[in-house]
Protein backbone atom coordinates (compact mmCIF):
# COMPACT_ATOMS: atom_id res chain seq x y z
CA UNK A 1 0.00 0.00 0.00
CA UNK A 2 1.06 3.03 -1.07
CA UNK A 3 1.83 6.13 1.08
CA UNK A 4 -0.34 9.33 0.70
CA UNK A 5 3.31 11.10 0.17
CA UNK A 6 4.43 8.39 -2.34
CA UNK A 7 0.93 8.60 -4.42
CA UNK A 8 1.72 12.47 -4.68
CA UNK A 9 4.87 11.91 -5.74
CA UNK A 10 3.91 9.36 -8.71
CA UNK A 11 1.32 11.94 -9.44
CA UNK A 12 3.81 14.41 -10.39
CA UNK A 13 5.97 12.17 -12.02
CA UNK A 14 2.99 11.28 -14.70
CA UNK A 15 1.68 15.14 -14.84
CA UNK A 16 5.82 15.80 -15.76
CA UNK A 17 5.28 13.17 -18.25
CA UNK A 18 2.12 13.95 -20.12
CA UNK A 19 2.71 17.59 -19.65
CA UNK A 20 5.87 17.44 -21.64
CA UNK A 21 3.89 15.02 -24.33
CA UNK A 22 0.98 17.28 -24.34
CA UNK A 23 3.41 20.33 -25.04
CA UNK A 24 4.81 18.73 -28.23
CA UNK A 25 1.36 17.26 -29.44
CA UNK A 26 -1.23 19.85 -28.98
CA UNK A 27 1.61 22.97 -28.80
CA UNK A 28 0.37 24.37 -25.34
CA UNK A 29 2.51 26.76 -23.01
CA UNK A 30 4.52 24.07 -20.51
CA UNK A 31 2.57 25.28 -17.29
CA UNK A 32 -1.12 25.39 -19.73
CA UNK A 33 -0.25 21.21 -20.55
CA UNK A 34 0.64 20.88 -16.77
CA UNK A 35 -2.51 22.36 -15.94
CA UNK A 36 -4.18 20.24 -17.99
CA UNK A 37 -2.46 17.02 -17.36
CA UNK A 38 -3.34 17.43 -13.51
CA UNK A 39 -7.30 18.25 -14.74
CA UNK A 40 -6.80 15.01 -16.22
CA UNK A 41 -5.94 12.84 -13.60
CA UNK A 42 -8.12 14.74 -11.13
CA UNK A 43 -11.28 15.02 -13.89
CA UNK A 44 -14.03 13.72 -11.75
CA UNK A 45 -13.70 16.49 -8.92
CA UNK A 46 -12.09 19.59 -10.61
CA UNK A 47 -9.40 21.25 -9.16
CA UNK A 48 -9.44 24.84 -7.29
CA UNK A 49 -7.12 27.86 -8.40
CA UNK A 50 -5.05 27.17 -5.41
CA UNK A 51 -4.88 23.63 -5.59
CA UNK A 52 -3.31 24.18 -8.63
CA UNK A 53 -0.96 26.85 -7.71
CA UNK A 54 0.24 24.62 -5.00
CA UNK A 55 0.93 21.23 -7.37
CA UNK A 56 2.30 22.69 -10.15
CA UNK A 57 4.59 25.37 -7.71
CA UNK A 58 3.80 27.94 -10.22
CA UNK A 59 3.00 31.81 -9.17
CA UNK A 60 -0.35 32.48 -9.69
CA UNK A 61 -0.17 34.57 -12.26
CA UNK A 62 1.21 32.30 -14.31
CA UNK A 63 -1.60 29.66 -13.48
CA UNK A 64 -4.28 32.83 -14.03
CA UNK A 65 -3.06 33.16 -17.80
CA UNK A 66 -2.72 29.51 -18.07
CA UNK A 67 -5.97 28.90 -17.28
CA UNK A 68 -7.75 31.98 -18.76
CA UNK A 69 -6.21 30.54 -21.84
CA UNK A 70 -7.44 26.94 -21.90
CA UNK A 71 -10.63 28.15 -20.76
CA UNK A 72 -10.88 30.78 -23.96
CA UNK A 73 -9.93 27.95 -26.00
CA UNK A 74 -12.61 25.63 -24.61
CA UNK A 75 -9.89 22.83 -22.85
CA UNK A 76 -11.06 23.26 -19.84
CA UNK A 77 -14.03 24.40 -17.94
CA UNK A 78 -15.11 25.55 -14.63
CA UNK A 79 -17.95 25.25 -12.41
CA UNK A 80 -19.07 26.30 -8.60
CA UNK A 81 -20.67 24.31 -6.14
CA UNK A 82 -23.33 25.66 -3.72
CA UNK A 83 -22.02 27.83 -0.74
CA UNK A 84 -18.58 27.69 -1.81
CA UNK A 85 -17.18 30.38 -4.14
CA UNK A 86 -14.25 28.54 -5.46
CA UNK A 87 -13.94 27.90 -9.31
CA UNK A 88 -13.53 24.29 -9.61
CA UNK A 89 -11.64 23.39 -12.96
CA UNK A 90 -12.16 20.09 -15.46
CA UNK A 91 -11.68 19.17 -18.67
CA UNK A 92 -14.17 20.11 -21.30
CA UNK A 93 -15.77 17.07 -23.16
CA UNK A 94 -16.44 19.40 -25.98
CA UNK A 95 -13.09 20.39 -25.85
CA UNK A 96 -11.94 17.14 -26.13
CA UNK A 97 -14.80 16.13 -28.96
CA UNK A 98 -13.29 18.90 -31.01
CA UNK A 99 -9.65 17.81 -30.68
CA UNK A 100 -11.31 14.33 -31.99
CA UNK A 101 -13.13 15.64 -34.92
CA UNK A 102 -9.77 17.05 -36.08
CA UNK A 103 -7.98 13.81 -35.87
CA UNK A 104 -10.77 12.71 -37.80
CA UNK A 105 -10.71 15.00 -40.56
CA UNK A 106 -7.16 14.51 -40.80
CA UNK A 107 -6.81 10.79 -41.01
CA UNK A 108 -10.02 11.37 -43.55
CA UNK A 109 -8.12 13.53 -45.32
CA UNK A 110 -5.12 11.44 -45.52
CA UNK A 111 -6.82 8.62 -46.73
CA UNK A 112 -8.68 10.66 -49.44
CA UNK A 113 -5.15 11.96 -50.96
CA UNK A 114 -3.74 7.90 -50.45
CA UNK A 115 -6.60 6.96 -52.93
CA UNK A 116 -6.09 9.44 -55.20
CA UNK A 117 -2.53 8.58 -55.61
CA UNK A 118 -3.30 4.79 -56.42
CA UNK A 119 -5.30 5.40 -58.47
CA UNK A 120 -2.85 8.06 -60.39
CA UNK A 121 -0.48 5.39 -59.86
CA UNK A 122 -2.37 2.56 -61.52
CA UNK A 123 -3.44 4.83 -64.29
CA UNK A 124 0.28 6.47 -65.31
CA UNK A 125 0.96 1.99 -64.51
CA UNK A 126 -1.28 1.32 -67.32
CA UNK A 127 -0.06 3.73 -69.91
CA UNK A 128 3.93 2.97 -69.29
CA UNK A 129 5.54 0.24 -71.03
CA UNK A 130 5.11 -2.33 -67.32
CA UNK A 131 1.76 -3.55 -67.33
CA UNK A 132 3.23 -5.81 -64.47
CA UNK A 133 2.98 -2.43 -62.26
CA UNK A 134 -0.79 -1.98 -62.33
CA UNK A 135 -1.56 -4.72 -59.25
CA UNK A 136 1.85 -3.70 -57.34
CA UNK A 137 -0.60 -1.45 -55.43
CA UNK A 138 -1.18 -4.23 -52.74
CA UNK A 139 1.56 -2.59 -50.50
CA UNK A 140 -0.58 0.38 -50.14
CA UNK A 141 -3.54 -1.86 -48.87
CA UNK A 142 -2.68 -2.14 -45.07
CA UNK A 143 -2.07 1.73 -44.91
CA UNK A 144 -5.49 2.02 -46.30
CA UNK A 145 -6.84 -0.52 -44.03
CA UNK A 146 -5.21 1.20 -41.28
CA UNK A 147 -6.46 4.77 -41.83
CA UNK A 148 -10.05 3.08 -42.92
CA UNK A 149 -9.53 1.65 -38.74
CA UNK A 150 -8.54 4.65 -37.56
CA UNK A 151 -11.32 6.75 -38.47
CA UNK A 152 -14.55 3.91 -37.99
CA UNK A 153 -12.17 4.12 -34.04
CA UNK A 154 -12.63 7.58 -33.47
CA UNK A 155 -15.41 7.99 -34.43
CA UNK A 156 -16.67 5.15 -32.05
CA UNK A 157 -14.99 6.88 -29.55
CA UNK A 158 -16.73 10.73 -30.58
CA UNK A 159 -19.80 9.18 -30.52
CA UNK A 160 -19.66 7.29 -27.23
CA UNK A 161 -18.24 10.51 -25.51
CA UNK A 162 -21.14 12.32 -26.81
CA UNK A 163 -23.63 9.75 -25.45
CA UNK A 164 -21.76 9.37 -22.13
CA UNK A 165 -21.56 13.27 -21.60
CA UNK A 166 -24.79 14.22 -23.03
CA UNK A 167 -23.49 15.96 -26.10
CA UNK A 168 -25.32 16.07 -28.99
CA UNK A 169 -24.44 19.67 -30.67
CA UNK A 170 -20.71 19.69 -30.11
CA UNK A 171 -18.61 21.79 -32.60
CA UNK A 172 -17.65 20.32 -35.54
CA UNK A 173 -14.14 21.36 -37.07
Amino acid sequence: MKTKEQLEAQKKQLVEKFGNFMEKQENLAPIAARIFATLFIDKENGETFEELVNFLGASKSTISTNLNHLTKAGIIVYHTRPGDRKKYYTLSPVGFLARLEEKIEQYKTEHQLVEEIIVFKNKSNQITTYPEKVSQHDNETPYMDFLANTITLLEQLRDQIKTKCSISNAPTI
